[in-house]
């Protein structure tokens, strides 16, 4: 299309400046129609819930979320979606692109009611063969056309209650054995007709049976009592796939062709000819046998979709792409001198309980260095004294002593991540203290926010005093900061802000907070830089003060990976703490699939950071709605090694991870240890 436009273009050159007008409104009606004609090209729709039905703000917000993550998970096996809000979607009649070209899927991700337009809308939908695939909220209109009846919400009684599902429907075609899924809760629910049947069941963590359904399957579609989570991602988009192919069995050409052009893309390599190179220049032979194997898989992959048999060109396409996977992944050299990091944003390891279980696993891998979640701004996993215990040292112990002893053992390097300023899931009476006493921040609208507000004198101290108390208490390795920043550029506009800007500014600065607001007040960029200058105080108080303590204790930061563009939005001025000597390592979370942008990002960091100063770029292996495969994890390392990074950190340590990407780590990584560079 892109070579005709052009050609166009140079033909406009060729006509008399009389004709110009007419050629130019016939030219921009062909981009219209196929612009129109690319808008018609989404099968699948997903009704977004609106608050004119009665639902609330965060759900409306939440129900974005989770269609987001859908999003990803049907492009990544061959289709685009259109999201349709549901206030406009049953006036435009908007399951129907046209006559010729109607959606077949309509997917509710969090609809706890709709409307009766649109129940008379789906009711239509459903009726011409249209299918619906339905997650965690069930209104009553929805259930009868699925002939599913939700009987109580439901949440779990113990943790680990709802920790995976087992599918039983040898008819669908692709379906996983198994998914896993650590719920909070579910939807309880049943069939109504003998044609819907429950075709999955939740399962604990210790395997047994809960009895509850969890995956219903009938002539108008499906329904999930919970909704999909970033956890064992592959896994679930390899259950999307079967249940479309099985609903819609015209999809499963798409799925399979989608399957076979991820066989050309393996880690960081995207040509079949330039992995063989790769894995021919390990030169490790197992690799060059399971290179092999799956350059034999996909050549039968392409022999069954060129027969038209997609489910077994699908399932070989799989299986191809796990022996080449396999050959990437031997084929890496190693380095004996990198970090190599795992967030655990727990504060429990894998298996809560078992820290020793968990140490030994990753080093098994050869990870060497661990930053467990220890502390937030109000609430602590161990022996505190300076912050409220949470209910994991209630029920586990003293997180961070049980994880250095294990570490130790192992050989890893422990540095605490301490979540600063963020108080989210602090008790209720601890916020609301902290808020009366005017500590808490304020939105530019004067909204409340549950954050700390960086330049009160005492929450400073209360920072400091935490993180000095884990430092004397603990033989640990590092601290490590997170939530380094504001929450935004929204705040914080408290009255002790106001303060304390006007005696350091030595302004007098009246409708407050309008002259400060971003972009448009008068004041707004030295409020911006007043901002920074709280966020960096503290890093250079907790520098000076445990280094004071034990100058072999490390400091890091976990740090938003668009610079400069951060310092502005959150305060966050992380080049500036590395050049002041304030840090020893920085972790820039440059979470993406795309390499491109991955490489892209690491390299401005890189050419800004300086010497003595060490990167660690985290790679967002469960990050929320990532679906970047094992091998594509094993990709951005080798990218970020060529580029000159000292190592690396991925988020984030689960049991997820451990049946995932760690099994990925080790045969890349493992096979030697290296000594962490900071």
């Amino acid at each position: 299309m892109y070579s005709y436009i052009i050609r166009s273009l140079t033909w406009l050159n060729t006509i008399p400046s009389k004709a110009i007008t007419l050629h130019i409104f016939i030219f921009v009606f062909f981009l219209g129609w196929v612009a129109n004609i690319s808008a018609q090209q989404a099968d699948i729709a997903i009704l977004l819930p609106s608050t004119s039905t009665g639902i609330s703000e965060g759900d409306v917000s939440y129900a974005r979320s989770v269609s987001k993550r859908f999003i990803r998970m049907l492009k990544s096996i061959g289709f685009n979606a259109d999201e349709i809000d549901e206030s406009a979607a049953a006036s435009k009649n908007r399951f129907q692109n046209s006559v010729s070209n109607p959606y077949k899927l309509v997917i509710l991700p969090l609809n706890q009611k709709i409307s009766l337009d649109t129940a008379v809308v789906l009711n239509a939908f459903v009726d011409r063969g249209g299918k619906l695939f339905v997650t965690y909220n069930l209104a009553d209109e929805v259930g009868k056309m699925l002939n599913v009846r939700s009987k109580k919400w439901m949440r779990r009684e113990s943790p680990g209650q709802f920790s995976t599902i087992q599918f039983d429907a040898p008819d669908v075609l692709g379906l996983p054995n198994s998914v896993r899924q650590v719920s909070w809760n579910i939807t309880v629910a049943e069939a109504t007709d003998p044609t819907t049947k429950v075709i999955g069941h939740w399962y604990n963590s210790d395997n047994e049976s809960t009895g509850y359904p969890a995956f219903f399957l009938g002539n108008a579609g499906v329904f999930f009592s919970h909704v999909f989570l970033p956890d064992d991602i592959q896994t679930k988009t390899q259950l999307l796939a079967a249940l479309l192919g099985h609903m819609i069995p015209e999809f499963q050409h798409a799925i399979a062709k989608r399957e076979l052009d991820a066989l050309t893309t393996i880690g960081h390599i995207t040509d079949l000819d330039l992995l063989s190179k790769f894995v021919d220049y390990g030169g490790v032979s197992e690799a060059k046998h399971a290179l092999h194997a799956g350059k034999t898989m996909s050549i039968q992959a392409r022999t069954n979709y060129a027969n038209k048999k997609y489910h077994e060109a699908m399932n070989t396409s799989r299986q191809g792409r796990e022996e080449l996977a396999k050959a990437y992944n031997l084929s890496h050299l190693t380095d004996t001198t990198e970090g190599r990091a795992i967030w655990n944003h727990s504060g429990l390891g894998a298996y809560p309980g078992d820290w020793e279980r968990s140490a030994k696993e990753l080093a098994d891998a050869g990870i060497n260095m661990i930053l467990p979640n220890m502390a937030w701004g109000g609430i602590a996993h161990y022996d505190s004294s300076v912050l409220p215990q949470s209910s994991k040292f209630t029920q586990y112990g003293d997180q961070i002593q049980q994880c250095v002893q294990a570490a130790k053992k192992y050989n890893l390097e422990v540095h605490i991540w301490k979540i600063t300023w963020n108080l989210e899931g602090a008790p209720e009476d601890f916020v609301k203290n902290l808020r009366d006493s005017g500590r808490t921040q304020v939105s530019s609208s004067g909204e409340p926010i549950n954050w700390l507000c960086p330049s009160h004198p005492e929450n400073v101290k209360l920072e400091l005093d935490s993180i000095m108390e884990i430092v004397q208490k603990y033989d640990i390795d590092g601290i490590h900061l997170d939530y380094i920043r504001y929450p935004g550029g929204h705040a914080c506009f408290c009255q002790g802000c106001q303060k304390r800007f006007m005696l350091s500014s030595r302004i007098n600065v009246q409708d407050w907070p309008k002259p400060v607001l971003p972009n448009t007040g008068q004041y707004s960029k030295r409020y911006s830089n007043w901002r920074v200058d709280q966020i960096t105080r503290l890093v250079r108080l907790i520098h000076k003060r445990i280094h004071n303590v034990n100058k072999d204790i490390k400091l890091s930061t976990a740090v938003f990976g668009g610079y400069p563009s951060c310092v502005t939005s959150i305060g966050q001025d992380w080049i500036a703490w590395a050049k002041a000597g304030y840090i020893d390592f920085v972790c820039p979370m440059n979470y993406t699939e795309d390499n491109k942008y991955f490489t892209d990002l690491l390299e401005n960091q890189l050419a800004l950071m300086p010497k003595g100063v060490a990167i660690y770029p985290g790679i967002g292996a469960t990050a929320s709605n990532s679906i970047l495969t094992p091998d594509g994890v094993v990709g951005q390392i080798h990218l970020l090694r060529f580029l000159g990074a000292s190592g690396w950190c991925i988020f984030n340590y689960s049991s997820n991870i451990s049946n995932t990407i760690l099994p990925a780590i080790e045969l890349s990584v493992g096979k030697k240890k290296a000594k962490p560079v900071h």
